[in-house]
């Protein structure tokens, strides 16, 4: 059988580019926090103001994109965590967790933007270089060829496996930052309320919940024991 016929650049750039933007924008999606509800236009609302984001900080190829993603993304994890930290205005350790988390997550972002400014400073001063810049792009070109050739040649993939399942301390966590009250009345009955509906949840996070030790989940411990009350 012959090989399939080596893409042209032009058309190696368009296949890879496109890509790489897809991969980039549900890579995003998917890390950045919650909704402001669970709403399909919520969620619309949070992606699309996301992204434009990422394109006020005017990325001119998938490298600086990618930068700028991990920009946003760690910004919106930083301000996350400030307003979890004002969730719980009677937790002082869970408080204190979250401010520092912030503080973490907007170094982080801090680091980001400068890598991306750094990464636009040196594409800009090459663009400057008539030389420089024609030998970039022939580097590029040449990389886009032979990689969109590789994908062309990938053999097919082995076969589906199950994905791993889900961590039940990270999911019950989780759980419990988003929904403190329900989570305190699970812990405090050992199981799920019979008289309050919380939605479909694994067994083996019902029991992360009722029985974890993490600070996280041994927090839900200071709620005061009438929530058994409510589900009995």
């Amino acid at each position: 059988m012959d090989a399939p016929p080596t893409p042209t650049p032009a058309d190696a750039a368009s296949l890879l580019s496109r890509a790489t933007y897809y991969q980039l924008v549900h890579t995003l999606r998917g890390v950045l926090p919650p909704p402001v509800t669970d709403t399909p236009e919520d969620a619309a609302h949070r992606d699309c103001a996301a992204i434009a984001h990422v394109a006020s900080l005017l990325p001119a190829n998938p490298d600086e994109a990618n930068l700028a993603a991990q920009y946003v993304a760690a910004s919106a994890q930083a301000l996350d965590c400030q307003r979890l930290a004002r969730q719980y205005p009677a937790d002082p350790e869970l408080i204190l967790k979250c401010h520092a988390q912030s503080a973490s997550m907007m170094r982080q972002a801090r680091s980001w933007r400068l890598a991306l400014l750094r990464a636009q400073a040196a594409r800009e001063k090459r663009e400057a270089d008539t030389a420089a810049h024609d030998a970039a792009t022939h580097t590029e070109q040449r990389a886009l060829g032979l990689m969109a050739d590789a994908l062309a040649r990938t053999p097919p993939a082995p076969a589906a496996t199950k994905p791993p399942k889900p961590d039940p301390i990270a999911e019950a966590e989780r759980y419990a930052l988003s929904h403190r009250k329900r989570a305190m009345l699970i812990r405090s009955l050992g199981r799920l309320p019979d008289k309050l509906d919380v939605g479909p949840m694994p067994p083996e996070v019902v029991h992360a919940i009722a029985t974890g030790t993490t600070p996280i989940l041994r927090a839900l411990d200071k709620q005061s024991r009438h929530s058994a009350a409510l589900a009995a």
